[in-house]
């Protein structure tokens, strides 16, 4: 017994080996537990492994299905060994091969551990896209591997599975010339036909050095266009740039033969072909994966767009320049341009700018464009500084430079580029002369005057004045005044006031600590005069860029309700006003009807009609309001006929709304199309806060038919002795009269809430009825720009 045991000891270190790292041993035991596998494997294995494929099939998340695998194909190449995953296939398809290893048979190094192998979502089909490996690998069925001289046989059927995706790349040919990587001489004397323009030979030089090809196209009979152009030629497949990688395999078992079941000692299985069992064989197959990826290739030309050619100006001539203005006269353009230059230049726009201690103070310039935040010069000033220049423009064809030569009025000139265009600086200077007696003043401006305070701030004194006045008059002191409404005059009155100079206080008076929401307060300020200067009768006068009323005092002006304020809380956000909804309004009236005027908004609505009115094709018009409407000279008292009218309205927004150059007009219910007649907006924003609109709604009232003039009688016969005049048959005479019937359409709750243009107006308006109306449409006033 101990001899027997020391045997299969022996048995079992010689039939050790190490194969992949692994030691493997066919001693009795090993021997009888393989034994025990061939028989479970006869028995189970084939139906594991077909509900393992359906499993395969199935599952979603952890691997996507195969495709049905390439069958064994007679007289393919046996394969016995897998390329390692960094090695590419020679050919582009390997086909299956069935290989028998033997016992001591190397395993291939792509099969060595197949638990990491994915199998691919894609088999022998050509894709345009990567195929994306599954996550879990798929376990190898059956013998993958034996130990030399037991006898077992182990059947390999070897099948490749490809995937193939697409790559496409552009060589640009900018002007005609391409660099690429590598030898590309073989191309040299080749044609690309580019779609749209024909076939192009191709030149390629090689230079070994940097190892790139330039390629170059003759283009020297491709006219260049005024924008660049670009031509491609078809996608055509680089096969000397296909490539191939491995991406694992998949064993898998498929039976053992012969299929009888084993029985007896198992060790029987290991013997040769005369012991009682022969010799087992294991079938398996191998499929081994690989990804192929195509390149296609197109050319693409790019033309650059043609340079545009223009005639320099070596010559430029300004004439009949008036330097010779007067006190009291305005600047006005009078440069010219030569009839023989007139096709090559012209004048962009003249400027004269009033200096102050060498700096402009004031600037007036021909073309009434933004030049900059100076006030605009209306006349030359008595002992004040001018100083003239101009800007000069190429037209198509032409161009000036650095060496244009400039005169004005025959005299050469300085001048310099600022972009295509020609800047003749300070060509120049006249003072205006002094004047024996003051110069009356004819504009007085007051800036920076905050009106804008929210409930709690204290009122404080902002206002100034240009400095090209500051030596004319100065700010004498602010107001600001609380106004209420009186119950029994209906009249706005102040109740407190606040001073910036507290000598303008007077006993009694209640002082405006701070501003309270929804409170009502005006704006006054009152200017003196320095020196002699003193104020023209027809004197202008600003507040914040706006006109004010003003009254002469005995050294200088007092500009009463020169702004005013609704006290509320500042607006967070803005919001647009999309859609403005008139309801209830007439747009269509008879020959002979007198105008009526019915428009309403609905309850909440962000957009507050000011007025309605008509216009007609000849001329005539009427307005709702009598602020407007009484200044009107050609007034339509009652339509007539033949004359076209249009509808206009005039709206402002709530208060933190705007309307937008989106915004649609809904009139009773239909979309209607307008024109903007007029509108202040912010410049800034491009915010809209008043629109005066033009509507599409027209009509053209047709005139009243003429009734047909009745008959005549006949004259009565003279009545002949003993003839009886003949019966007069009797003659109906019908007359049809249609009356068309016009219901007036019911005014709606929602009046129009009309605001004057000018806020003493507004004030003398108030009425107990509409003092609510009142300060919220003088707090909008606020906002219109003259």
């Amino acid at each position: 017994m101990c001899g027997s045991h020391f045997g299969k000891q022996i048995q079992r270190e010689r039939t050790c080996s190490l194969v992949h790292g692994t030691w493997r041993c066919v001693g009795a035991k090993i021997a009888c537990a393989g034994a025990c596998a061939l028989m479970v494997g006869q028995l189970l294995l084939p139906s594991v492994a077909l509900a393992t494929e359906c499993a395969d099939l199935a599952a979603g998340t952890d691997e996507v299905a195969a495709a049905p695998v390439t069958p064994t194909v007679a007289g393919d190449t046996a394969a016995t060994t897998a390329p390692a995953a960094s090695t590419a296939p020679a050919t582009d398809a390997a086909p299956a091969a069935q290989a028998t290893v033997e016992p001591q048979q190397t395993a291939p190094t792509g099969a060595t551990d197949e638990s990491n192998d994915a199998a691919p979502a894609e088999q022998n089909t050509p894709s345009d896209n990567a195929a994306t490996p599954a996550n879990d690998a798929i376990m190898p069925c059956g013998v993958t591997d034996v130990v030399g001289g037991s006898g077992v046989r182990v059947n390999i059927t070897v099948r490749n599975n490809y995937t193939d995706i697409k790559k496409e790349e552009t060589i640009e040919y900018v002007e005609g010339i391409a660099l690429v990587d590598g030898d590309q001489s073989a191309l040299d004397g080749s044609a690309l036909t580019f779609i749209g323009l024909g076939d192009l030979i191709v030149h390629a030089a090689y230079n070994s050095a940097s190892n790139k090809t330039t390629l170059t196209l003759d283009i020297s009979k491709i006219q260049r266009q005024k924008e660049e152009q670009k031509y491609f030629t078809e996608y055509k497949e680089n096969k000397s740039k296909m490539t191939t990688t491995y991406d694992g395999s998949k064993l898998t078992y498929t039976g053992t033969e012969p299929g009888n079941i084993i029985i007896g000692d198992p060790d029987d299985a290991f013997k040769g072909d005369t012991e009682a069992t022969g010799k087992p064989t294991i079938n398996e197959i191998r499929d081994d994966y690989y990804t192929r990826t195509h390149v296609y290739e197109r050319a693409c030309l790019v033309i650059p767009a043609a340079e545009s050619e223009s005639e320099s100006i070596s010559f430029a001539n300004v004439q009949n320049t008036n330097f010779n203005w007067q006190l009291d006269t305005g600047p006005q353009a009078t440069a010219g341009v030569p009839n023989y230059d007139a096709d090559k230049y012209e004048i962009a726009y003249e400027c004269w700018q009033e200096f102050e201690n060498n700096e402009p103070v004031a600037a007036w310039y021909s073309d009434n464009g933004s030049h900059g935040s100076l006030p605009t010069i209306t006349k030359f000033k008595s002992g004040k500084e001018y100083v003239y220049s101009l800007m000069l423009k190429p037209k198509d064809g032409y161009s000036f430079s650095d060496e244009t030569v400039v005169t004005v009025n025959g005299e050469t000139v300085k001048s310099s580029l600022s972009g295509e265009f020609l800047y003749v600086p300070a060509i120049k200077t006249i003072t205006m002369p002094a004047s024996s007696e003051n110069e009356a003043l004819h504009n007085l401006n007051v800036n920076d005057v905050k009106t804008d305070y929210a409930p709690g701030e204290a009122p404080r004194a902002t206002a100034t004045i240009p400095a090209a006045d500051a030596d004319k008059y100065e700010i004498a002191y602010e107001c600001w005044e609380e106004m209420e409404l009186d119950m029994e005059s209906g009249e706005s009155v102040p109740v407190a006031f606040w001073y910036s100079d507290p000598a303008e206080y007077k006993p009694g008076m209640k002082k405006i600590d701070h501003f309270e929401e929804g409170k009502f307060y005006m704006y006054s300020v009152e200017l003196r005069l320095k020196g002699d200067n003193t104020v023209a009768d027809d004197c202008n006068m600003n507040v914040n860029g706006h006109w004010a009323h003003h009254i002469k005092t005995d050294n200088g002006v007092f500009a009463p309700n020169a702004d005013n304020m609704l006290c509320e809380q500042p607006i967070d956000e803005w919001r647009a006003i999309d859609v403005i909804e008139v309801n209830g309004a007439t747009t269509t009236f008879k020959a002979g009807d007198r105008p009526v005027f019915t428009a309403n908004v609905p309850t909440g609505s962000n957009s507050l009609p000011q007025c309605e009115f008509w216009t007609g094709s000849d001329g005539s018009e009427v307005n709702s309001v009598d602020f407007w409407d009484q200044n009107i000279t050609n007034h339509i008292d009652a339509f007539k006929p033949g004359v076209t009218y249009r509808y206009g309205i005039y709206l402002k927004s709530a208060r933190g709304f705007y309307f937008t150059s989106d915004t649609k007009l809904v009139i009773n219910g239909q979309e209607c199309g307008y024109q903007v007649a007029d509108s202040v907006s912010d410049e800034d924003s491009g915010w809209i806060y008043t629109l005066w609109l033009n509507t599409d709604l027209t009509f053209t009232p047709e005139a009243t038919p003429t009734p047909d003039p009745q008959p005549t009688p006949d004259p009565k016969p003279t009545p002949q002795p003993g003839v009886k005049p003949a019966a007069k048959p009797a003659t109906t005479t019908a007359t049809t009269k249609t009356v068309e019937k016009t219901t007036q359409a019911k005014k709606g709750d929602a009046v129009l809430a009309t605001t004057g243009d000018t806020t003493a107006m507004t004030v003398a308006a108030l009425g107990i009825a509409g003092a609510t109306v009142a300060a919220a449409g003088i707090a909008v006033t606020k906002r219109r720009k003259r």
